[in-house]
């Protein structure tokens, strides 16, 4: 969504993306679809990926409200097994079937709604937009230095809260696409960008201090081959077919394994996709 309207203008704040109308029409609409087509009783109808599972206060708490199994969900995606055993409360206090028989007689979801772009209405000050890039850039050099360095695709980063929160590949496409967003509009400028990620370099090494896997960014940030994958992913993101990052990805991931050193001879640049194929 957030490629789609690059151009349009700024879009909103990454955790505000939830709450915009395209996305409840959209969450709606996959509901309304499914049981158009049939699914109740032979299919499943996804809704959410819970994304703290260490959580579990807020997954008790949330299976008290009985979260998307009211909104017409027979299943979720939860990241560990402790979590998806205590998410499964929800579907012990829900009567699924029945709340699909209800929401089968509801009216579509507006298809208005689902073409609302999610662009800022307001103004936000400096300390506002430099938060969210930090925050941002946080969660794409952690992602993306796990990715290339350890070959690991989802990884749990403390978000602002300090709970733990699981990015992947898909999440990593969110917040690149928002700052490309942002670098096209003008809210920030390549060189905060740069800063941000200088910052999330620090405690990316701190973290990682013990892990033998992890070769150390800070000292050398122009040479570190997962500190300017970051910065590619966004610097190239209005430009990247539908936002996607597994090519820069796997070129980044390739050099590391081929050099063996974290260092860049040379900088990244991602062949064109037909030549691939």
């Amino acid at each position: 969504e957030i490629h789609t309207c690059m151009m349009a203008g700024p879009v909103v704040r990454r955790s505000d993306m939830r709450q915009q109308s395209w996305m409840r029409a959209f969450e709606e609409s996959n509901v309304d679809v499914g049981l158009f087509s049939g699914f109740q009783g032979k299919a499943q109808i996804g809704k959410e990926l819970w994304v703290r599972p260490d959580w579990i206060h807020g997954i008790l708490q949330h299976s008290k409200d009985a979260g998307m199994a009211s909104a017409g969900a027979s299943t979720a995606w939860v990241q560990t097994p402790v979590a998806a055993v205590l998410y499964s409360l929800h579907y012990h206090r829900v009567d699924v079937p029945m709340e699909q028989m209800q929401l089968s007689m509801r009216p579509p979801a507006s298809v208005d709604n689902l073409l609302t772009l999610p662009l800022l209405t307001e103004t936000l000050s400096k300390e506002e937009i430099m938060e969210e890039v930090q925050i941002n850039a946080h969660i794409i050099l952690t992602t993306v230095t796990r990715w290339v360095e350890m070959g690991i695709g989802r990884t749990k980063i403390p978000n602002p809260t300090n709970v733990a929160v699981v990015e992947d590949r898909a999440t990593l496409r969110v917040s690149s696409q928002l700052l490309a967003n942002w670098m096209q509009h003008k809210l920030i400028t390549e060189q905060d960008l740069k800063e941000a990620f200088k910052e999330s370099a620090k405690k990316v090494d701190e973290r990682y201090a013990n892990d033998p896997r992890h070769k150390p960014m800070s000292g050398d940030l122009e040479q570190n081959i997962p500190f300017q994958t970051a910065m590619e992913l966004v610097v190239t993101g209005k430009t990247a077919p539908c936002g996607y990052t597994w090519q820069v990805l796997r070129e980044a991931r390739r050099k590391l394994k081929g050099g063996g050193s974290g260092r860049m001879s040379k900088p990244l640049k991602a062949k064109p996709v037909s030549s691939r194929l």
